[in-house]
């Protein structure tokens, strides 16, 4: 528990300290230099939102290969990898698109162009409205934390796909960094919440995390 508390304390003070000091003057440092020289604004202005219909994708194939392998009787790592992720992956989406909503914090690139307009929009999320938190960290989060678990012998690779993903994030201005900060807590949040409620099902008296 005092570790639990500590991360979280830890995590709001990263967020805080980025809100006030970093975000914005990283957006502004990527849009002068990197985006100038790259062109990557157009580039990833082009590409389309394609989170939900991942999700769907991950989802779905994860809850096939949950039955299939629970068919068959073949309870193992497998059966356990696809059955935690076929809960976090959605999981992390809904509480990201709720907490986007509820915050309504404006995003890193309508700030850019509107620098004076007010932050925090209250129950008024919207596409305007909808930075934090990351919506793309979270739910990559959820599942490359899975992956680490069940299958550790490729965590540098695990690594530094979340490494790159919140890379890519930033210097888009697709995100501000305490957006991909709190969206990735979230996506570990969700995978230790899921991982221990289904240790609870499973072994009720107890509630160890056999997973």
């Amino acid at each position: 528990m005092k570790k639990n508390i500590g991360s979280f304390l830890l995590v709001i003070l990263l967020i805080i300290c980025s809100y006030f000091f970093l975000d914005k003057e990283i957006a502004v440092f990527v849009r002068k230099t990197l985006m100038a020289e790259a062109r990557l604004d157009i580039f990833s202005a082009n590409i389309p939102d394609l989170l939900f219909p991942i999700v769907c994708a991950i989802t779905g194939i994860a809850w096939t290969a949950y039955f299939y392998f629970a068919h068959k009787g073949i309870i193992d790592t497998r059966l356990r990898f696809f059955q935690l992720v076929a809960f976090t992956v959605p999981f992390a989406f809904f509480l990201k698109s709720i907490l986007k909503y509820v915050i309504g914090r404006i995003n890193t690139r309508f700030w850019l162009l509107h620098p004076g307009f007010q932050d925090f929009h209250v129950f008024h999320g919207n596409k305007s409205y909808s930075g934090f938190p990351s919506g793309h960290m979270a739910v990559f989060t959820a599942l490359i934390i899975a992956l680490w678990r069940f299958y550790p012998r490729y965590r540098p690779a695990y690594a530094g796909f979340l490494s790159v993903l919140a890379l890519a994030l930033i210097v888009t201005d697709y995100h501000f960094l305490s957006d991909v900060i709190a969206g990735a807590y979230l996506g570990l949040i969700v995978h230790f919440c899921t991982l221990r409620g289904l240790s609870l099902m499973q072994n009720p008296k107890q509630g160890n995390m056999t997973l």
